[in-house]
């Protein structure tokens, strides 16, 4: 619980001073820099279930918000072939509902508050041995509410992942022992408008490592290619550096059904 502390300590000093700029409102804003950080941990159900949690925080650069996110999913595992191909495991893996409280504070402009709702479905496609491709397909509704009186706005966002982990078997230096390498690459389809952050385009190659107590930590280098940061551009590239902590407590099959990202 100490470590927990001292990393969200961190965090919050870099939040202060790391990113040190004149704040601006609703500028051109085509190219921006961010910081992510996230702490998950799984509360297992049953055999077959499990509740997923991902707490966050989130800076961007030129000063336009900060953002404050809490996202819960629950993991079912599939046991059953929807479709009789002759692999032995069924293609698709598991089911998710979640919801997410997401706060964005913005400088010099009214704040938002967003409500998100979350169906998705994760499977696999079958390849080579040494790699597997797995793929995520994610319904979400977005409820947002701008501070001003307006009431609730709703949209709708499809969401389709594509990642696989690289590592290897054969360790010749101990400290690869936890190596291993996360690619990411995701679409946002926007299917009804929201205030901010429609149709997005993101890559994330990674750095990750995991203990012999199960903690695994991962460094994600992404890019972004999104639509209105704020209400005055149309499009933004945006280079992120996230820090993911996992607790330890995360087993191989918490692993695998876990999918709580934003």
């Amino acid at each position: 619980m100490k470590r927990i502390w001292l990393v969200l300590i961190v965090v919050l000093f870099i939040s202060k001073n790391g990113f040190a700029q004149d704040s601006i409102v609703d500028q051109e804003v085509k190219v921006n820099q961010q910081f992510w950080f996230d702490y998950n941990f799984v509360s297992p159900l049953s055999e077959n279930q499990n509740l997923s949690t991902q707490i966050g925080f989130r800076k961007i650069t030129p000063k336009i918000y900060d953002r404050f996110l809490g996202i819960s999913t629950l993991n079912f595992k599939n046991t059953k072939k929807v479709i009789n191909f002759n692999n032995k495991k069924p293609i698709i893996k598991s089911y998710h509902v979640g919801a997410g409280l997401i706060y964005t504070q913005n400088y010099n402009n009214t704040d938002n508050f967003e409500l998100r709702l979350i169906q998705g479905f994760k499977f696999e496609i079958p390849t080579i041995k040494p790699v597997t491709l797995n793929n995520y397909v994610r319904f979400e509704e977005r409820f947002q509410n701008a501070f001003q009186d307006s009431g609730w706005r709703a949209g709708y966002r499809l969401r389709y992942r594509l990642s696989t982990i690289l590592s290897w078997n054969k360790h010749y230096l101990n400290f690869t022992n936890g190596l291993y390498i996360p690619i990411e690459a995701e679409v946002f389809f926007n299917l009804k408008r929201a205030e901010r952050f429609n149709d997005l385009i993101r890559l994330s190659p990674g750095l990750g490592y995991r203990l012999d107590n199960n903690w695994k930590f991962e460094l994600y280098f992404i890019y972004n290619r999104t639509k209105n940061i704020t209400e005055t551009n149309n499009k933004s590239s945006d280079f992120i550096l996230r820090l993911r902590v996992f607790n330890g407590g995360m087993n191989k099959q918490s692993n695998n059904m876990n999918l709580n990202e934003d």
